[in-house]
């Protein structure tokens, strides 16, 4: 790799570590990751295990064991905080590394597609589009599962390429990648079996019957490996709930849109800065047409296709939101870069032949990633939300012994942001339900339902106010 390649890359890594390290050294996060973390940590402190993890004492949706997702993402989290405690910064740290992994994948399937001089070159690429998706570095930051799932979905897919190229045992390996996607996060880990059979039909014709075998090979795999799962009764009682009140019942209940289509609208929102990007990379680098554009229009549709496998069946439900197509938005990434490499080889190539460029684009990420490193330093543990309840927490949490269930009004049952605080940072259970407890939280002007028989705490809190009780009973 040359230097004026060599360049890029540190402008792409500068860009990549200036978007995730500063947040990502903060604390706070939406509900949602801050829960799965809250799962994991449970497991690896015992609490719990990996079929059957918990969340709190009274549970979630009605079940004692915590069944809203398939178990690998607790798994795989719980092994970091055994192996490096439970720190704030694990989940953040875990998030990152599944990043990197991602990113590693994209550059995987680029240089795939590509003659390897030139994969090698402008790998980059389609990596720094990926990173500038909002939904991706959201994810990221907020410990979203479908990080981790991208991860499984985006090596399949590059599996399924090098099964193209006569590695016939890699479709083999994409299959047992997606059972891992599915055991991740469910049903939307499952688009690339569709892979085979669009690389065929869109690439090359002639191989169509090979693409359909490989389908139907990876789907094997998947089935299988879930009936073996249902068959053996630990695995069967984590997986039936799932499946009978998450995927059968909740997701038809509980709508989150107005229309089907919201997700092409989602896809299209998130894809803009990568359009826009692209044009630029396009008017720089020449801006016209060259040998081989059917190729690389091809190759595009391609990637799109199963890209938009990914997204398209989350419309059969009114249950959508940004982030659940996150596995498959390192596709449509690399489905945005592939009609542009002309273009960034030839900005790649003018750089040889202008030293300036070369020194000035390093130079730019070289200072981008100090600069991350610095603001992840100068941030490291201040929040970066939540801040008044992160507060709050951590009072409640020198107050209440671990392990210990507090009351709460039947109307904070629905505050998750201080569920999952109190339970990922001091094991501490919030219960709705009954109405004396030694210790009870309400709002900052709240108070218990039994009033006389609690005394309130003067610990400084600024959103709750902790009660106890005035004698032991």
């Amino acid at each position: 790799m040359g230097h004026s390649a060599r360049a890029f890359f540190w402008l792409t890594a500068g860009i990549f570590l200036v978007i995730l390290l500063p947040r990502l050294a903060q604390d706070g996060m939406f509900m949602d990751g801050e829960l799965y973390a809250a799962v994991a940590h449970n497991e690896a402190l015992g609490y719990g295990t990996f079929w059957q993890p918990r969340f709190s004492t009274v549970g979630v949706a009605g079940m004692s064991t915590f069944h809203e997702h398939p178990p690998l993402f607790f798994g795989l989290l719980a092994t970091w905080f055994k192996v490096f405690g439970s720190g704030f910064w694990v989940e953040r740290l875990f998030a990152l590394c599944m990043a990197l992994l991602v990113a590693w994948g994209i550059m995987g399937i680029w240089k795939s597609s590509l003659p390897p001089e030139l994969g090698r070159r402008t790998a980059w690429w389609p990596v720094l589009l990926w990173i500038i998706i909002p939904t991706v570095f959201w994810s990221i930051h907020n410990n979203m599962m479908e990080n981790t799932m991208a991860v499984f979905t985006t090596a399949a897919v590059w599996c399924v390429l090098k099964a193209r190229e006569g590695n016939h045992p890699m479709i083999a390996l994409a299959g047992i990648l997606v059972f891992l996607a599915a055991l991740t996060k469910g049903l939307p880990g499952l688009f690339p079996l569709a892979a085979p059979v669009i690389f065929s039909l869109t690439l090359d014709q002639r191989k169509l019957g090979r693409g359909i075998l490989g389908s139907i090979i990876m789907t094997g795999i998947v089935v299988g490996a879930f009936a073996l799962l249902w068959y053996l009764p630990e695995s069967n009682a984590n997986l039936r709930p799932y499946v009978e009140k998450r995927l059968l019942h909740r997701i038809a209940e509980v709508p989150t849109v107005d229309y089907r289509l919201a997700s092409l609208e989602m896809l299209f929102s998130n894809l803009i800065g990568p359009l826009v990007l692209s044009a630029v990379v396009w008017w720089v680098g020449g801006g016209k047409a060259v040998t081989g554009d059917a190729d690389r229009r091809r190759e595009s549709l391609a990637l799109l296709l199963v890209g938009l496998s990914g997204v398209l069946p989350l419309m059969l439900t009114m249950v959508q939101k940004s982030f659940y197509m996150g596995a498959a938005l390192p596709i449509m990434a690399l489905a945005v870069a592939r009609p542009f490499h002309r273009q960034v080889e030839s900005i790649v190539d003018r750089a040889i032949h202008q030293p300036v460029i070369q020194k000035v684009v390093r130079g730019i990420g070289i200072v981008l990633i100090i600069g991350a490193f610095v603001g992840a330093v100068a941030l490291f543990g201040s929040p970066g939300r939540d801040a008044e309840l992160l507060g709050d927490v951590q009072r409640i949490g020198e107050v209440v012994p671990p392990g210990t269930t507090v009351g709460v009004p039947i109307g904070m049952w629905d505050d998750w942001s201080l569920q999952t605080y109190l339970m990922r940072y001091h094991s501490i259970s919030v219960d709705a339900t009954v109405a004396e407890y030694p210790w009870y939280i309400t709002g900052k002007d709240g108070v218990p339902p039994l009033p006389d028989a609690y005394r309130q705490l003067d610990i400084e809190c600024e959103r709750t106010a902790l009660w106890s009780l005035a004698e032991p009973r």
